[in-house]
């Protein structure tokens, strides 16, 4: 949400305040529509790899629209922690599961009910959160700039409950791949450490 936010104060700086080409709006609205789509490929393809390599191309799109908007900072960080450090650690914890062969068990009625409400309610969230906090009604007072501690301080002061969102976020993937790679060795043999234990 927070990226959203400085996403769209910057779009809306370099739509009104500063003349731009009309191939550099071209190019601007191409990746955009790449990044959408791929991340659509994200949440619906059943392929976990194909999902995560979708998601790279997405950050990768996402940078290259950091650098129209004249922040190279995020561009650096999104190439370099996202699609660098951590896609390679989710290709690699994905291949080690192996989950393309895995039988996906059975869901209840009730576990899809709160997965499906649990979902529309992060929606509603989200969505309210963009329409009272990021649409700007009156045009910014000029071109602004960006730097390390003042993204650090706008994080942890004016967008401190979104950053909270985002742990939890983090913490509930922690979890879901701890209950994949229980699954994934469910019925393995012991490990030679567990064999050697007396019974």
């Amino acid at each position: 949400m927070q990226n959203a936010k400085l996403f769209l104060h910057s779009a809306f700086c370099i739509l009104h305040l500063r003349r731009r080409p009309m191939l550099e709006y071209v190019i601007f609205f191409f990746f955009a529509a790449v990044a959408v789509i791929f991340a659509l490929v994200v949440v619906l393809h059943r392929n976990p790899v194909v999902g995560a390599l979708s998601l790279v191309v997405s950050f990768f799109s996402l940078a290259v629209m950091y650098v129209l908007l004249d922040a190279p900072f995020l561009a650096a960080l999104q190439v370099i922690v996202y699609a660098g450090a951590i896609m390679v650690l989710f290709l690699f914890v994905i291949m080690l599961l192996n989950l393309q062969h895995m039988s996906e068990p059975a869901t209840r009625p009730i576990q899809q009910f709160l997965g499906y409400t649990a979902s529309a309610a992060f929606a509603i969230g989200v969505v309210y959160y963009l329409v009272k906090y990021a649409v700007f009604t009156t045009m910014p007072s000029g071109i602004f700039h960006t730097d390390s501690t003042s993204i650090g301080v706008a994080i942890f002061e004016s967008y401190v409950f979104p950053f909270e969102m985002v742990s939890i976020l983090l913490l509930a993937a922690i979890v879901g791949a701890l209950l994949l790679s229980g699954r994934s060795s469910g019925g393995q043999a012991p490990s030679p450490v567990q064999s050697d234990l007396p019974s």
